[in-house]
Formats: C-alpha cells, sequence, structure tokens
C-alpha cells in the first residue's frame, strides 16, 4: 500500500462539472486510489471547456497556481 503520498489528477471534460451527479471519473479514481492506500487526492479540473474554454482554462490555471504556492 502506498500511504502517505499526495495525488494531484488533472482532469478535462466538455461540460459534466467535477463532483457532480453525473461525473463518474473522479468518484472512480478516488476510490482506486483509496484502495491502493492514496488518500491525499486533489482534483483540479477544466470540467466546461465546450461551454466556456477561455474561462475554464483559467480557473484552472488559478487551481494549479494554489497548489503551487501552497506547497
Amino acid at each position: 500500500m502506498v500511504k502517505g503520498k499526495r495525488v494531484i489528477v488533472a482532469m478535462a471534460s466538455g461540460g459534466v462539472p467535477a463532483g457532480s451527479e453525473a461525473d463518474f471519473n473522479t468518484g472512480y479514481l478516488r476510490a482506486v486510489l483509496g484502495f491502493m492506500g492514496m488518500t491525499d487526492v486533489t482534483i483540479v479540473s477544466a470540467d466546461a471547456l465546450a461551454i466556456d474554454p477561455e474561462g475554464t482554462i483559467a480557473r484552472a490555471n488559478d487551481a494549479v497556481d494554489a497548489l503551487a504556492q501552497a506547497a
């Protein structure tokens, strides 16, 4: 088991918001990674690329910048 490791998942989708009822990916990844012992999981998502590409990319870049500053 891999314990004490931080995981950052970069995810992109056309319009399914991360963490929403229709989002299968984040829950599945958290479950699989948790099974392997990795519970410190951060999702950085660009989840509305078909709707607002520029705004979505800006928000994802802000999230990455916040992670870099927290480290």
